[in-house]
């Protein structure tokens, strides 16, 4: 008969060894994921061409909303518009902060308006553009918000987030593709050395800046989403899922009244699209772990953003959406849209004509003259990968006379998030205007 006090002693140690065991995989287990997540902020910078698209479509953003409200800039927020009492009782804050009071004190001015909306497009396009983008980008978010913030009746939630987000981008890479600057990197040997040179002393810690955007961004996003769909849910017209119906109805923001009867005849399509809407916002961040759900949600996602812009009359709070989502793409994915517009662009009927070969036979001799010319500089310019296409990164320069060790890897990874809510408060915005009405 076995003793009890064996019998105890002999549990105690099972126990032990299996609380020894699973703490072992727990300890294992954290050591992976801390591992993982240095070598994702540290090694390279993720999703540098989604980050460089939100750059180009912010600038787009900006100079298609001023050429909307310039012809009507006087009425909507020059000496016209002070019959709203903004400018005497400003409901914004940010008209008695000297930095964004720009606006609010040439508002009274025509001349002043007009020539500063002027230089705040050519602010917009030079951020597009991606020319010297961290004094411009700043510069330009500045501008923008004094100027915004003139008249709330004319701002919607987007402006919200593209404040934040041009914030977020401060401390990132937003021209490391695409651009103007990435252009001037690869231009000549000495832009490249001192380039190179610079990354070498402060790359993790620029890694790990950009990286770190990227998460702030996606947590943003999500909260934002998650929060608009738990909103959403406790409303009865959603949970009725006739949600969408009510504001394609509505004057203000039917714009398309006809396709808006089309698209709401069918009742299981709207609740269809209610439903959806809830559950695609309320997962959009799980979605994003696996490629396959993340195509959904992100197919998904952007469809609810071109409704919004197309059905509803608000497309400059949908490209500002899309734009904060464009993070969301893998690199390799803007790679072969790049690659496939390049393609068709340069179709055999729009390829220049080969050069003659010289009557000596001598086809290369331009060449080795050029060459000899610049003493083997040529070899050296590289083309820039931001307009080639080329998947090198601009961290990486290697030319033959020097071979620059500073590799930074293309970013191939997936950066894992996402960036758009506000369209939540928009279309929950209509739908109340209707229970008013």
């Amino acid at each position: 008969m076995t003793n009890p006090t064996t019998i105890a002693r002999r549990s105690c140690g099972a126990v032990r060894a299996l609380v020894i065991q699973v703490l072992g995989i727990a300890a294992a287990v954290i050591a992976r994921g801390w591992n993982t997540a240095e070598h994702w902020l540290l090694d390279s910078k993720k999703a540098q061409y989604g980050i460089s698209v939100t750059r180009i479509l912010i600038g787009v953003h900006g100079m298609l909303i001023i050429a909307a409200n310039f012809s009507s800039r006087y009425y909507a927020f020059g000496a016209g518009s002070f019959w709203d009492g903004e400018h005497a009782y400003a409901s914004s804050d940010f008209a008695h902060i000297w930095l964004f009071s720009w606006f609010p004190f040439v508002a009274a001015s025509n001349t002043g308006l007009t020539v500063s909306l002027i230089g705040l497009f050519v602010l917009a396009l030079l951020v597009t553009l991606g020319w010297r983008t961290k004094i411009v980008l700043p510069v330009y978010g500045i501008f923008f918000v004094s100027w915004i913030e003139m008249n709330d009746v004319l701002s919607d939630q987007s402006d919200n987030m593209l404040r934040m987000v041009m914030i977020y981008m401060l401390f990132a890479d937003s021209s490391i593709r695409l651009s103007l600057d990435a252009r001037r990197r690869m231009r000549s040997h000495a832009a490249v050395r001192t380039y190179a040179h610079r990354v070498a002393l402060v790359r993790p810690y620029n890694n790990l800046l950009h990286n770190l955007v990227l998460v702030i961004m996606t947590m943003h996003v999500g909260f934002v989403y998650m929060s608009g769909a738990l909103y959403k849910a406790q409303g009865q017209t959603w949970a009725n899922g006739y949600a969408v119906y009510n504001p394609l109805h509505v004057d203000r923001f039917s714009t398309w009244p006809e396709l808006a009867d089309a698209i709401t005849s069918w009742g299981p399509g709207v609740v269809a699209i209610s439903w959806g809407t809830i559950i695609v916002q309320m997962m959009f961040l799980p979605m994003l772990i696996n490629r396959a759900t993340r195509i959904i949600a992100l197919v998904a996602i952007m469809g609810f953003h071109v409704g919004i812009g197309f059905f509803m009359g608000l497309p400059f709070f949908s490209l500002a959406m899309i734009a904060i989502d464009a993070i969301f793409i893998r690199d390799t994915t803007w790679k072969h849209l790049g690659r496939s517009i390049r393609a068709a662009w340069q179709r055999p009927e729009h390829t220049a004509p080969s050069q003659p070969v010289p009557a000596d036979g001598m086809a290369g001799d331009s060449d080795a003259d050029e060459e000899r010319m610049v003493g083997g500089a040529a070899d050296a310019v590289q083309p820039d990968p931001a307009w080639t296409g080329t998947p090198t990164s601009p961290d990486v320069a290697i030319t033959p006379a020097q071979t620059v060790a500073h590799a930074d890897a293309d970013a191939d990874a997936d950066a894992d998030a996402d960036a758009d809510a506000d369209a939540d408060e928009a279309t929950h915005d209509a739908a109340s205007m209707v229970s008013h009405a």
